[in-house]
């Protein structure tokens, strides 16, 4: 018995003496180097990368964790000393605005736009520069970025609010030129409705901002899709891949030479449906400029003019449109010394050139204060007590910088609106 006691006991102290070893060199293999020593490494290695890019980044920028607003070419580029320079196809290809950035450790290696940069916080300025997201939003973007992946040839970017992945590529060429291109582009393939064909089945489309709106019939059931893509120089990339009727595709390559689409490939094909002038009218947004008025408009003018005098404001935009509004309702839109609203419109389209227009009493923001105040002149000669019906001209109906509206029963009721924005319309 004493025999196999010893035994049990050699085999313990022997079982002991081994696993103490293991452990001991587990523990110097596991904690050579602290964890923040392998932190500051990781932020070193991507701030090289990011850095190491001499033309800078191509960020494929989407704001709003929905994607809403489509996705947009932001150009970036790293310095060593925290310096960052930005450009985007949003502003003029010739514009770059300086701040500063920083990579740390926060739940991840961050990538932080830290102080403003006009062009960069365009997305989440809560001022809301675009107008598209309304005051106190903005366009609800990221200047926080987890770094996913981070390669010499790409990386990739997962914004902390809105959770969207942003994809950074290396810029081989100028900015100027692919800012340039990115906008020519734009222009050339605009179209606010398509016919798309997938597989023989013909689809409604309708864009929005930088994203399209699917609409079709399955088992009479209609289906309702939306996609966002951002532009690229050979037409639109969508953020994610899409399936419509078994078919998935996740581009559409527009050629020039026939002003249609084809996804590259899936063999989806598309084609613009032209728009009416009346259509444009409504679903753009058109600039109100005091000398463009008609003789019987002016007059109109002149007391709102009287009214901000009054208030001591002065009215810095004026337009029909959709911009201000939160719901998309089409309406006379402007912003007096800073204060914004809405006074909305019912309106009938009346064959391809033509609408009948009429003040409905109803607002946003705040419309309904002005309008109390005397800002209901601005709206007499577009149709306040009782519609009129206009007729509609325009210069170029792909891509029109304005549009005259002139009233069948009055001609001295004539007005020319324009495409680009104009500010203090009163004293233009």
């Amino acid at each position: 018995m004493d025999t196999i006691m010893k035994k049990i006991y050699y085999l313990f102290c022997l079982v002991a003496v081994m696993m103490a070893s293991a452990c001991t060199h587990e523990e110097e293999d596991l904690f050579d180097s602290s964890s923040a020593d392998r932190a500051d490494a990781t932020i070193k290695a991507y701030t090289d990368i990011l850095t190491g890019a001499e033309n800078g980044w191509l960020m494929e920028y989407y704001p709003e964790m929905q994607q809403k607003y489509g996705g947009y070419n932001t150009l970036v580029k790293f310095e060593k000393n925290g310096k960052v320079s930005v450009s985007s196809d949003v502003y003029e290809a010739t514009d770059v605005a300086t701040s500063l950035y920083s990579v740390k450790q926060s739940a991840g290696v961050m990538l932080s736009f830290d102080t403003y940069n006009e062009i960069f916080h365009f997305y989440s300025d809560p001022d809301d520069p675009s107008g598209l997201g309304g005051p106190g939003y903005g366009m609800e973007g990221d200047y926080d970025f987890l770094i996913l992946e981070a390669t010499q040839e790409k990386v990739v970017l997962k914004g902390k609010k809105s959770g969207n992945v942003a994809v950074m590529t290396p810029v081989s060429g100028n900015w100027e030129d692919y800012i340039t291109e990115i906008q020519t582009v734009e222009i050339a393939m605009f179209s606010n409705k398509f016919t798309m064909t997938v597989d023989g089945m013909e689809i409604f489309v309708r864009r929005s901002q930088r994203t399209l709106s699917l609409s079709y019939e399955v088992n009479d059931e209609t289906v309702s899709q939306k996609v966002s893509y951002i532009v690229t120089p050979t037409g639109m990339k969508f953020y994610a891949p899409i399936t419509v009727n078994g078919t998935e595709f996740a581009d559409l390559i527009y050629d020039v030479s026939t002003d249609a689409f084809t996804s590259s490939t899936s063999g989806v094909t598309m084609i613009k449906i032209p728009p009416t002038v009346n259509e444009l009218f409504v679903e753009g947004d058109w600039f109100i400029a005091y000398s463009q008025l008609g003789e019987y408009a002016k007059p109109y003018f002149d007391k709102v003019k009287e009214m901000e005098d009054g208030l001591g404001e002065v009215l810095q935009y004026a337009f029909m449109g959709t911009m201000l509004s939160e719901t998309g309702t089409f309406g006379f839109n402007f912003i007096s010394s800073g204060y914004g609203g809405v006074l909305h419109f019912n309106y009938q389209l009346v064959g391809d050139n033509q609408i009948a227009l009429q003040c409905a009493l109803t607002g946003e923001g705040n419309g309904v204060w002005y309008h109390n105040e005397g800002m209901y002149n601005a709206l007499v000669p577009f149709g306040y007590s009782s519609a009129r019906l206009f007729t509609l001209t325009t210069d170029d109906i792909k891509n029109p910088s304005y549009i005259t509206l002139t009233e069948d029963a009055n001609p001295t009721n004539s007005m020319t609106l324009f495409a680009a924005q104009i500010s203090f319309p009163l004293d233009k």
